[in-house]
């Protein structure tokens, strides 16, 4: 092999991706994710993902998936894995008898437990053929290395068909104004001074000291989601309040998180921090297989029993955080820190920051139309995000075809 040849099949894993290979035995840097679809059988679904995914752009549009992990003394490289195989990452799910929603929840939080192979490319689709009464479920599990929500979802949706248009944009997500249009490069210009400060009130946050967060966590996994709720009743709400759809979203999480905590622990909250993956794509960028995000801190006010009070309250974080330049500040931070310092020195510092958060939250919209896989219609589809450090709870929103639903892990 030619020197140029070998530079070719080795890259060098960014630090951003870097960030995420940073498992524990109880929280594992994995996004698992579950789609349902009318009834399909294995070697379908592994032809039509072969097609769509694989070999997209002659195997140049998502590299990753061929790609495993090597390690030296250089640092974690990607690299062709010489022995990819279709067939040990698209295969028949461990439990044959997953026929109803409680036994699906029950294994994808055993599965939500378990790491994936390290000598192949990071990534596993499992498929329960006879699903249900006519559908068939696919359970994705995909590291976050290879990857972030919005990139993941979009390799998701590359395998359906009847897109309109290819990289569309999705609408509703939450990006930093530093680099919008309109006064953008102002506030561009005020990082350098406004960094100190977000990080200084970052360090001295005081950690939610909850029954929810405070405590080791176990790393036994739950998961669950709501039945799908329409979107347009979301949408009139945040009509009649004058706000968007996410602060709508935002407001139920908050609402709940309280709720629970004062049922359940007896505790009364006024405030829930939590840590929100905000996209600082440009908006014209189409997402490629990487991770692009900062994790935000964000503190919600809690305790609001008029739900319309709690949207408003939520609204006006919301907007904040729209006009700030944090999320910038925060990117850079994360970047910074793991090129600065080393490996051990940069994850404890980001699970400090972390573990003052009681939960991560994150809402991805999806296309809101009907989509096909295979020629079968796909009938629902949720996702589950990771946690790192010693926090416990992770809440995804993800709206498709006219429903929002809500997943909790």
């Amino acid at each position: 092999m030619t020197r140029s040849a070998g530079a070719e099949r080795r890259e060098r894993v960014s630090g951003n991706d870097a960030m995420w290979l940073q498992d524990t035995a109880a929280n594992l840097m994995i996004i698992n994710a579950v789609f349902t679809s009318d009834r399909m059988d294995l070697a379908t679904f592994r032809e039509a993902f072969r097609q769509r995914v694989i070999e997209a752009d002659g195997g140049n549009r998502f590299p990753r998936f061929r790609q495993r992990i090597a390690r030296d003394r250089g640092g974690p490289h990607w690299e062709v894995d010489p022995a990819f195989d279709l067939d040990r990452h698209i295969l028949p799910a461990r439990e044959p008898d997953l026929t109803t929603i409680e036994r699906l929840q029950r294994y994808i939080g055993d599965e939500a437990g378990r790491p994936l192979p390290d000598d192949r490319p990071r990534w596993q689709i499992q498929i329960v053929e006879r699903f249900d009464t006519d559908e068939s479920a696919f359970i994705v599990r995909i590291h976050h290395s290879m990857g972030d929500g919005i990139a993941l979802v979009a390799v998701l949706f590359t395998l359906m068909e009847e897109m309109t248009a290819e990289h569309e944009a999705p609408t509703g997500a939450i990006r930093p104004s530093a680099g919008a249009r309109g006064g953008g490069l102002l506030r561009a210009l005020t990082i350098p001074f406004a960094a100190p400060a977000i990080l200084l009130k970052l360090l001295f946050w005081v950690p939610d000291r909850t029954a929810l967060h405070g405590r080791p966590i176990s790393g036994t996994k739950h998961v669950a989601w709501t039945r799908p709720i329409d979107l347009a009743l979301v949408k009139q709400v945040k009509d009649r309040l004058g706000a968007t759809v996410n602060d709508v979203l935002m407001a139920c999480v908050s609402g709940a998180l309280s709720r629970y905590l004062e049922e359940y622990a007896g505790e009364i909250v006024h405030r829930i921090r939590v840590s929100m993956p905000v996209n600082v794509r440009p908006p014209e960028e189409p997402p490629l297989m990487e991770n692009r995000f900062a994790a935000v801190p964000l503190e919600l006010p809690a305790g609001i029993r008029r739900a319309a009070d709690r949207v408003r309250a939520v609204k006006a974080r919301m907007d904040a955080l729209k006009r700030s330049v944090q999320p910038i500040v925060i990117y850079g931070l994360q970047r910074a820190l793991l090129s600065v310092l080393p490996q051990g020195a940069s994850r404890a510092l980001i699970d400090f920051l972390a573990n003052k958060c009681t939960a991560v939250v994150t809402n991805v919209p999806g296309p809101q139309r009907d989509l096909r896989l295979a020629g079968r219609r796909v009938r629902s589809m949720m996702f589950w995000v990771p946690q790192r450090a010693d926090i416990g709870v992770g809440i995804s929103i993800l709206s498709f075809a006219g429903k929002v639903q809500v997943g909790v892990l």
